[in-house]
């Protein structure tokens, strides 16, 4: 088992560093770029890059989930040859036809979405970017399913630095504003599908199948729904949050929002690595159901705990960092990164509905969180305005998790073996932690520093006192080969200390 583990948890820190090397490479750039656009051109590629994900949700036909049932069916390499090659062609046409239908209505789009004419040009480079991402979808995963984790995050960065390259000599050397910012959109995706496909598609045999595309369409076209289901449960209550209180108490929301969506660099790195280590157990069951217990349980610990620092944190982050005014946007930072902890949840759940190939249930279940989310945020808001928004989002996060686990239940799925006391235990300690860190007593700054490190000092007893026997004996041992070999690199050796070898 630990080997196994091992397995994911190494593949899960790559693709973090990978996710966090792009995001910071484009923030590296932001005070460069916002010299050179305005307000006004950030406002046009945010409703372009909405358009663009409407876009791609739908014509990308759902295959982004429905390919992962057919890569492994058997785990034969012309299986797999044929599952790649046939989701590439399907996608290729759904992406001329995006395209070339994107240009037709490009004029009357640019009037609904941007309300003039006159930015259908615009919408044509954006629909073109669109449509060079989809064509991207089955060669990323084909990488993702053989855990080739490196060369995913390596082509991850390299995409990123073409970005930001082509931006900067767009929009800055040439100065093309808004204009350029497109064009290097397009110049990117194309680029990146170069990239992603040069290690891909020449090493497998050219092995497309007719009645392939009908099953990868079956299990495909019922996800398109989830996409705008995923959307409603984590974007619309901004909408009724202006509604109801105005747009001043959805800037300040926004701005707590972006703060725990940090968290979600984390979740989707565990994710990329989840989902091709589940399905290499499609053929071995019996064994992933202790397995899976214990990787949902050490996931709630792990990730559970980093989500309450973004609790602990919140406050004092938010106000050395921003201004008065906003300081209240710390109610929304710990429930911003607690509903992508409980999405995470939910994707630790899917393993069984995809060994039944049983996708197409998963918009329903979304619909239904999608829902909930909204009935949540109607009654909430009006009570609590933005502290309601943030707990509704995050509670729909956690129904989500809920209904999958239910409906796991009732279609008798995987039977994963959980360690339901532990979670149990664990979960009233996050409540508590929640609780005790959005509660405003009207303490001096010092008194809540004081307060707040108590909470932090006591998180890391309490999770070593949900520890087993033999996992504290491992964390001891660990812990003692790491100070072993610090001390050993820093003890003076006859010409000084030890040099440290180690790779950067």
């Amino acid at each position: 088992m630990r080997q196994e583990l091992a397995r994911l948890s190494k593949n899960t820190l790559i693709y973090g560093v990978g996710g966090l090397a792009n995001r910071f490479i484009g923030m590296l750039f932001l005070p460069v770029f916002t010299a050179y656009l305005s307000p006004a051109d950030y406002g046009i590629s945010a409703i372009l890059s909405l358009v663009t994900f409407v876009a791609i949700s739908v014509f990308s036909l759902g295959l982004g989930t429905g390919i992962g049932p057919c890569y492994f069916e058997g785990n034969r390499p012309e299986q797999k040859e044929r599952t790649i090659w046939t989701a590439f062609l399907l996608l290729a046409g759904s992406a001329g036809i995006l395209a070339a239908g994107g240009t037709l209505v490009a004029v009357p789009l640019s009037s609904v979405a941007l309300g003039v004419k006159a930015h259908g040009h615009l919408v044509v480079l954006a629909i073109l970017a669109g449509a060079l991402n989809i064509l991207q979808i089955p060669l990323t995963l084909r990488l993702q399913f053989e855990e080739r984790a490196w060369l995913f995050a390596l082509l991850g960065i390299a995409s990123s630095l073409v970005a930001t390259g082509s931006s900067l000599l767009l929009v800055v050397y040439f100065r093309r504003g808004v204009l350029g910012l497109m064009e290097a959109g397009v110049i990117w995706q194309a680029l990146s599908l170069l990239l992603y496909l040069l290690p891909t598609l020449p090493r497998l045999a050219f092995r497309p199948s007719r009645s392939l595309a009908g099953e990868l369409l079956r299990l495909g076209l019922p996800m398109v729904p989830s996409f705008a289901f995923l959307f409603v449960l984590q974007q619309a209550n901004k909408y009724l949050l202006q509604w109801q209180r105005g747009i001043a108490e959805v800037g300040i929301y926004s701005l707590g929002f972006n703060f725990g969506l940090v968290m979600n660099l984390l979740v989707l790195a565990f994710q990329t690595a989840w989902y091709p280590y589940f399905m290499s157990f499609v053929d071995r069951q019996d064994e992933a159901r202790v397995l899976f217990g214990r990787i949902v349980t050490y996931y709630v610990f792990g990730v559970g705990s980093l989500t309450l620092l973004f609790f602990l944190a919140a406050r004092p982050a938010v106000m050395l960092l921003v201004q008065p005014p906003f300081r209240e946007a710390y109610l929304a930072v710990g429930l911003s990164a607690a509903c992508q902890f409980f999405i995470g949840i939910f994707g630790l759940l899917l393993p069984g509905i995809y060994y039944a190939r049983e996708v197409r249930y998963l918009s329903l279940i979304q619909g239904i969180a999608a829902c909930a989310s909204i009935g949540l945020n109607l009654l909430l808001i009006p009570v609590a305005g933005m502290l309601g928004a943030a707990i509704a989002l995050a509670a729909g996060a956690l129904i989500l998790a809920a209904l999958q686990h239910a409906w796991n239940r009732y279609r008798r799925y995987l039977d994963i073996h959980f360690e339901w006391s532990r979670l149990g235990s664990f979960a009233v300690v996050f409540v508590l932690y929640v609780v005790l860190t959005l509660w405003n007593p009207g303490w001096t700054p010092l008194g809540l520093a004081l307060f707040l490190g108590i909470l932090a000092c006591l998180l890391p007893a309490w999770l070593y006192l949900l520890l087993s026997p033999e996992e504290r004996r491992a964390l001891r041992g660990l812990c003692q080969a790491w100070t072993a070999g610090l001390a050993f690199r820093r003890s003076p050796g006859p010409y000084g200390p030890m040099p440290d070898n180690r790779r950067e």
